[in-house]
């Protein structure tokens, strides 16, 4: 199960329209993913992008530790 951060699920829905919980089964499929090269964040930080639900996302998310990704935030691309 992904997680993310509460209030910058907030900050999403109210930004991009995308509720960052209903993002679980976009990393069941095939993704094309790059590293996030815009800063040093203290971590890896990738950018995936995937046909989800009629829409092309994009979504920033960071791998930890129990395997399931952290999400920080998603639009459509």
């Amino acid at each position: 199960m992904i997680s993310f951060d509460p209030t910058k699920q907030r900050i999403n829905l109210d930004d991009h329209g995308i509720d960052l919980a209903g993002l679980d089964a976009f990393f069941d499929g095939a993704l094309l993913t790059r590293e996030d090269p815009r800063a040093a964040y203290g971590e890896l930080r990738l950018q995936s992008v995937r046909w989800f639900e009629g829409a092309l996302l994009f979504v920033v998310w960071t791998p930890r530790d129990d395997a399931w990704p952290h999400v920080i935030s998603a639009r459509k691309a």
